[in-house]
Formats: C-alpha cells, sequence, structure tokens
C-alpha cells in the first residue's frame, strides 16, 4: 500500500471566497485603469472580511464600492439566504463586516517598477514548479482530478438545491498507488478513500 492524497474546496470555502474577492478588485480596478498596480489580499472570517495589501490605481474605490462588492461576490458564489442555515453555519452578505485596509504602492517599489528608459521593472518576485501527469485526461494526478471533479459536482448541486446543503464544501480522496515505484510512475491502483465536507439539513437523504 502507498497512499497520496489531495483536497479540494468549493468557492464557498472561506479560503475561496477570499481568492474570489481579490481577484475582483484586480478585475475591477485593471478594467477601469489598464495601468492599475493590484496587491490584494482578503481574509475571512466568521462575518468579517478583511481587505489589505497595496494598489495604485487612477480609478478609486471607495468603502461602499467595497462593501457592494464583497455582498456580489458572496451572493454569486451561493450565499444568497435562500438556504436554511443560520449565521453561525454560512456567511450572510448583508450583514458582513468589511473592513479595508489598502494603502498606496509604496514608493520604493513603484520606482524599481517604472524605469526611466520604459522598461518594467519586478514589483515582487516568485518561484513556482510542477509538472504534467499521464494519471488523467488534465494531466493532474489522479488525487487531485479526482477531487476537483467530486468538489464541482457537490457544489453544484449545493447551488440548486440551497434548502439542504450549503455551499462551503471540500473533498478529499486518497489513491493507492501500491508501490512507490507506482506512485513515481503515475500508475495509481485504486481508490483507497473519500471524504466529502458540507454543510446539510439533518433531513437531507445521502
Amino acid at each position: 500500500m502507498y497512499l497520496f492524497t489531495s483536497e479540494v474546496v468549493s468557492a464557498g470555502h472561506p479560503d475561496k471566497c477570499a481568492d474570489i474577492i481579490a481577484d475582483t478588485i484586480v478585475d475591477i480596478l485593471l478594467k477601469n485603469d489598464k495601468n492599475s498596480r493590484v496587491a490584494s489580499e482578503v481574509f475571512v472570517a466568521g462575518n468579517k472580511v478583511v481587505i489589505g495589501g497595496e494598489v495604485k490605481s487612477n480609478h478609486k474605490l471607495s468603502k461602499a464600492d467595497y462593501d457592494n462588492l464583497v455582498k456580489d461576490v458572496l451572493k454569486n458564489i451561493g450565499y444568497n439566504g435562500a438556504g436554511h442555515f443560520n449565521k453561525e453555519q454560512c456567511l450572510h452578505p448583508d450583514e458582513v463586516d468589511v473592513m479595508v485596509f489598502l494603502n498606496e504602492q509604496s514608493p520604493d517599489i513603484n520606482q524599481g517598477v517604472d524605469q526611466e528608459d520604459g522598461e518594467t521593472g519586478a514589483g515582487d518576485q516568485g518561484i513556482m514548479f510542477g509538472f504534467a501527469s499521464c494519471e488523467a485526461e488534465e494531466y493532474m494526478p489522479a488525487a487531485i482530478s479526482y477531487a476537483r471533479m467530486l468538489c464541482d459536482k457537490v457544489y453544484a448541486y449545493a447551488k440548486a438545491n440551497p434548502h439542504e446543503l450549503g455551499v462551503d464544501i471540500k473533498t478529499q480522496v486518497t489513491i493507492d498507488y501500491g508501490t512507490k515505484a507506482n506512485f513515481e510512475n503515475c500508475k495509481p491502483q485504486s481508490i483507497h478513500t473519500i471524504v466529502v465536507s458540507a454543510p446539510c439539513v439533518e433531513s437531507m437523504k445521502i
């Protein structure tokens, strides 16, 4: 037995809600000022949404704009009040407390990015790595592919049936490769375990 596990969260998971809110801020600023530079960081906990980071843009957003942005994003995700979950069990967009701590981009960073010769310097650095796998059609490892497929199905059901299931979903799939050699050669043998976590009403039939 040689096990490997991956997990996926839906758009309704607080971490993913934060990602989508941050992405939406970037989209709006770039749509109105293509030269905007945005480093938005969002934290979601309970009914609090904290927006921080640095921005350099000619398009300014007011506190009311951020409030409405967050509310619209959460409603689109599926937190629309149509479900049977109370405020302790899920987000309620109309009662979310949005706190904004966005600052103007540091002059030092701006100076490094905007150069006199017209070139664009680096405003940040990052290292990423990855690889293609032959385990699934998406060229991703089997565990993450199956977890994503399952999460998407459960999330779609939750959005269509808010009276039964909430949208804060996490799926986890464990693959048994049998041996380390099979793992290294992308040869999964079987699915060992599937875990689905989601808020549901007690009367829901599984």
